[in-house]
């Protein structure tokens, strides 16, 4: 006899080995452990769906981890049950019409090669069985949650068609995406002041808004996303019928005081060109004891012999030697429209690979160069994945809704305690 064939029947003795004694570990009998609705849940049922949990949450299972998952297993089959329990109602048949369906999806699941599924299987030790129950319980859930609310469901189909009906219509159409800056009215004049002064001075609206606003849109930097003109805010739509980019609205209400600017505008729904995302670098150089004019000519002159002839701003990276350590370069990405004014209107006057105007503040310079631009596209809008996932949202929602009163219904007893 080879050595091969010793080795090979060795591996397969220890992997039987390991089985009976498993088997002994958890014992030789099976036994009811607890009813729902008369439809029982056995110790192997909760042994097998532990296995199914260790495996992928350990990625592997073993006699002492099993225990870890016996509650959270059999708190999925007495809901399951209740599943089972529901669908009967609806047609006693309900697990067979399903069965060949939740095949399918088991196959799916192991990319449709019975020879994964079946080392699966073996590798675990769980029965096809029990792997088709999870597919079977979500096909008669489906079933019931859409024969429980077939009105509603209904109704909810018929908006969304209506709204993206309206939304096609609608595509050409003036749209303004907005952001706000909201601070509350007592005492607040003098902040109101600093706001506006530093508008005017080129802050960006959306850094400011970012720090200041007390809105809870101050997590997405003061952006509240796109309007058609009817969905505007009312003292915008009050005060005139024509809506620019870069204008900025100011409402005192109540107790707050809100101010609101038009980031980007699309006429009859074409894409603004500050939407486009320019790649922008930063040169900050120091003042000193200099004329800023003179200041100035020196960066430029640094910038323009490492620009020159150049496709790209990769030379710029030159500036990090020592002999242009007093330099400090930034590389900036960002839509066109987020810009502060200023930086903007750099954008507009500047060519590709030179450098800038000057921009000073305190003791120091900044300059920019126009590395990139990357022009915004529409993306079309996949209207059968919308309407699915707006079902799906619903499909949640009643699906809680409902799961819980059964349970509170369902009639579960403990038969023996799991040993």
């Amino acid at each position: 006899m080879s050595i091969n064939s010793l080795n090979f029947k060795l591996v397969f003795f220890i992997f039987l080995l390991f089985i009976i004694l498993f088997k002994s570990a958890v014992g030789k009998e099976n036994y009811v452990v607890t009813t729902v609705n008369q439809l029982p849940i056995t110790k192997y049922e909760i042994l097998n769906r532990s296995k199914l949990i260790a495996s992928t949450i350990d990625n592997n299972f073993t006699l002492k981890n099993l225990e870890n998952y016996y509650n959270q297993a059999l708190k999925t089959l007495i809901n399951e049950k209740i599943i089972f329990s529901a669908g009967k109602k609806i047609n006693k048949n309900l697990d067979s019409i399903v069965s060949e369906k939740a095949n399918r999806l088991l196959l799916i699941e192991f990319e449709n090669s019975k020879a994964k599924l079946n080392s699966f299987i073996t590798k675990t030790t769980v029965p096809k069985s029990t792997l088709i129950e999870k597919y079977k319980a979500q096909l008669i859930w489906g079933i019931v949650l859409k024969n429980k609310y077939k009105s509603q469901f209904d109704k909810i189909e018929k908006n969304i068609d209506l709204t993206i009906a309206l939304s096609k219509e609608k595509k050409n159409e003036d749209l303004y995406d907005l952001a706000e800056i909201v601070i509350d009215r007592k005492n607040n004049s003098k902040l109101l002041e600093k706001i506006n002064s530093a508008l005017k001075d080129g802050i960006a609206f959306i850094d400011i808004a970012k720090q200041v606003s007390i809105s809870s849109s101050s997590k997405f930097n003061g952006k509240i996303g796109w309007k058609n003109f009817q969905n505007l805010p009312s003292f915008i739509k009050r005060k005139q019928t024509t809506i620019n980019e870069k204008e900025i609205f100011t409402s005192i209400e109540k107790d707050k005081i809100k101010l609101v600017k038009v980031l980007a505008k699309r006429i009859n729904g074409e894409l603004s060109y500050t939407e486009d995302q320019v790649l922008l670098a930063q040169v900050k150089f120091p003042i000193n004891f200099q004329k800023q004019s003179i200041a100035y000519i020196k960066i430029k002159k640094i910038l323009d012999n490492l620009l020159l002839n150049k496709k790209n701003c990769q030379s710029l990276n030159n500036l990090k030697k020592q002999d242009h350590e007093f330099l400090n370069l930034r590389l900036i990405k960002s839509r066109i429209a987020d810009l502060n004014p200023k930086l903007q209107d750099i954008v507009n006057k500047t060519n590709f690979f030179k450098t800038s105007q000057p921009i000073f503040y305190r003791n120091h310079g900044y300059v920019y160069v126009k590395c990139d631009i990357e022009k915004a596209k529409l993306n079309e809008i996949n209207y059968i994945s919308l309407k699915k996932s707006i079902m799906n949202k619903y499909f949640i929602i009643y699906s809680e809704k409902l799961l819980k009163r059964l349970n509170n219904e369902a009639n579960v007893k403990l038969i023996e305690n799991l040993k």
